[in-house]
């Protein structure tokens, strides 16, 4: 497994590696939103000082149903080398075609955005060599050239823009980036975890999105879940 360049050293649960490719299970409990169980779901929480994620009430743009205007609030007000994490994870996705997964979601202007946070963490088991990755997609690093309502800005990562910087940024050798392209995605999270020394320390993330070959999740409230 490789790391994000610039990304922060803090390992995170649910069996994803950090950035400098080892393991840990810090214990949390996930704050679970409303819905779920079936389809694709979110479920925001955090782990640590001053560390949480949630979804926050006329902090977003209008939603899908409603007029709650939530938006997802990632906090980390401590330094990056504390052993905390806000984070959001998406169930519903394992089993996907890693080649067919784009992501994207809008950041809020006043909001961090840095190279290893909020960033994409994508479980990975290879087709061909059938290795296990995880797949660092720093914000920075986004495709922003999308046009973002006033105030926001769009960070995407499509799967040309994702197979690109495999080898480029990423440091996976080129028998790597072939076995990860050709395999299936194990789990899928956001994490923030850069803190107050390079940065506010928090973020406003809304219309989240995943993509994937049979199916286009939005998340743009809690009650996007269950459905």
């Amino acid at each position: 497994m490789k790391r994000l360049l610039a990304c922060a050293p803090l390992a995170v649960a649910l069996a994803l590696a950090s950035c400098d490719g080892t393991a840990t299970a810090p214990l949390f409990r996930p704050s679970f939103d409303a819905g779920g169980g079936q389809g694709v779901n979110l479920h925001a929480g955090g782990f640590g000082e001053a560390s949480f994620a949630a979804w926050k009430s006329q902090q977003g743009l209008p939603d899908t149903k409603g007029n709650g205007n939530f938006a997802l609030y990632f906090q980390k007000l401590t330094t990056t080398a504390t052993n905390a994490a806000a984070f959001a994870v998406i169930t519903g996705v394992e089993g996907q075609s890693f080649k067919d997964l784009s992501l994207s979601w809008l950041n809020r202007d006043d909001g961090h955005c840095g190279a290893g946070a909020p960033r994409w963490n994508v479980g990975v088991t290879g087709g061909t060599i059938g290795a296990d990755y995880t797949v660092f997609l720093g914000c920075s690093h986004a495709d922003q050239t999308g046009p973002p309502p006033d105030g926001w800005t769009t960070d995407a990562f499509s799967p040309a823009t994702i197979a690109a910087q495999l080898t480029t940024l990423l440091g996976f050798t080129d028998a790597e980036a072939t076995d990860i392209e050709g395999g299936m995605v194990t789990s899928l999270a956001i994490i923030f975890d850069e803190g107050t020394d390079v940065g506010p320390g928090f973020v406003f993330l809304d219309n989240i999105t995943v993509n994937g070959k049979t199916f286009t999740k939005t998340f743009t409230s809690p009650g996007d879940n269950g459905n």
